[in-house]
């Protein structure tokens, strides 16, 4: 009896050997989209601090709001509230609000944080430990009396274990007597229950500030440290090819060419193992890259983090563009380029494509323009 109970737990690991074999060995590697997550990677200070919501709508109360795209001062204020009620508590659980009610508190004095789009919020769960929040997180309320709420597209969440604020209404006083321009939201306006904000006359924005190539103008110097930090190597080192309207420099495996018309464009085609890092990691690559190669991290803006895959490499592509005031900057002419991405395979950027330009100091500016009414853009564009 026992010879048969052997041989039969004998025969049951062979089979799971095989079993085991085939999916190890035989299986399809990952390709395309699938990627694979070599570790969570913890963000450094250094990006967490420059990942801004886009806008922020204050509510006076009494049906009085604006809106702020300069963010840089206000954001750590309320970043640091996040990370007291709710990063710091692993014992948190959600209860959901009516969306109606949440709507009704936007006539309370409070500060609204919109992440403006969705690669936001994966990061921000991530950064502010709410990965079990339910939905793609859209915007971010304070207020001294609610506290904190977040709306996501499938409602609006609190912890049920909060405590009110301070020190936010006296903020709202301050700048309620500083004249912002005045916006109203959907809601309002037309009954649709959304907390989406609009300017009530003409959008105005300073216009006519003037950008300069900054490739085709940069001097001797300038242009051979970046080469040298792009390509970390000396320039005697680098072989120098001068092509038509573009200069091509060459270290091994790595090159870059700076064009005349502003284009930078960086490769990197040595040789790596196969690890792949998760979206949050190739952040964390992309802003240390550009932070040791241009040293411009503080005015950019961070669009997408897109999978991309090469063969049977995976990774992803992070695109960024340039702000000014909180806003972001577009060409004038043509199609709006991106003006920075970087495809980043094995923790590393194996390319770098960068519109290279800097605001000329002193020439342009100072003036204001004017948008169409969102009543006239409506009447143009009825579909």
């Amino acid at each position: 009896m026992k010879e048969r109970l052997k041989s039969g737990a004998i025969a049951v690991l062979l089979v799971l050997t095989v079993v085991l074999a085939r999916q190890i060995w035989i299986s399809p590697s990952p390709t395309g989209k699938k990627l694979i997550k070599a570790s969570e990677v913890t963000l450094s200070e250094s990006v967490t601090g420059r990942l801004y919501p886009f806008t922020a709508v204050v509510n006076f109360g009494g049906g009085k709001h604006t809106k702020l795209y300069q963010l840089k001062n206000l954001w750590p204020f309320y970043r640091n509230l996040v990370k007291q009620n709710v990063a710091d508590k692993d014992d948190k659980e959600w209860a959901r609000m009516d969306y109606k009610e949440y709507l009704k508190l936007h006539d309370e004095p409070s500060v609204v944080f919109d992440l403006g789009n969705e690669t936001y919020s994966d990061l921000f769960k991530k950064i502010y430990n709410a990965e079990d929040l339910k939905g793609v997180l859209l915007r971010i309320y304070f207020s001294e009396a609610e506290g904190i709420l977040f709306e996501t597209d499938r409602g609006v969440y609190r912890t049920e274990k909060w405590t009110p604020l301070s020190a936010i209404n006296q903020y709202i006083r301050t700048l309620e007597k500083e004249g912002y321009p005045s916006y109203s939201s959907l809601w309002e306006r037309y009954g649709i229950a959304r907390a989406v904000y609009l300017p009530d006359g003409p959008a105005v924005f300073e216009g006519g500030i003037v950008y300069r190539n900054e490739i085709k103008d940069m001097k001797g110097p300038y242009r051979t440290d970046l080469v040298q930090r792009l390509l970390s190597a000396s320039i005697d080192d680098i072989h120098v090819i001068r092509e038509e309207d573009s200069v091509l420099y060459v270290y091994g495996k790595r090159n870059v060419r700076l064009s005349d018309n502003g284009r930078l464009d960086y490769r990197n085609n040595t040789e790596t193992t196969q690890t792949v890092t998760d979206a949050a990691g190739a952040l964390q690559v992309a802003y240390d890259f550009l932070s040791k190669t241009t040293g411009n991290i503080d005015d950019l803006y961070m669009q997408s983090i897109e999978p991309i895959g090469s063969g049977k490499r995976t990774g992803y592509r992070v695109i960024m563009d340039f702000t000014e005031k909180g806003m972001t900057v577009f060409p004038l002419k043509g199609s709006p380029d991106d003006f920075i991405q970087l495809d980043i395979y094995n923790n590393r950027v194996e390319r770098l494509r960068s519109i290279y330009r800097n605001k000329v100091e002193g020439v342009g500016g100072g003036g204001t323009q004017e948008c169409l009414p969102f009543e006239e853009i409506m009447k143009r564009n009825p579909a």
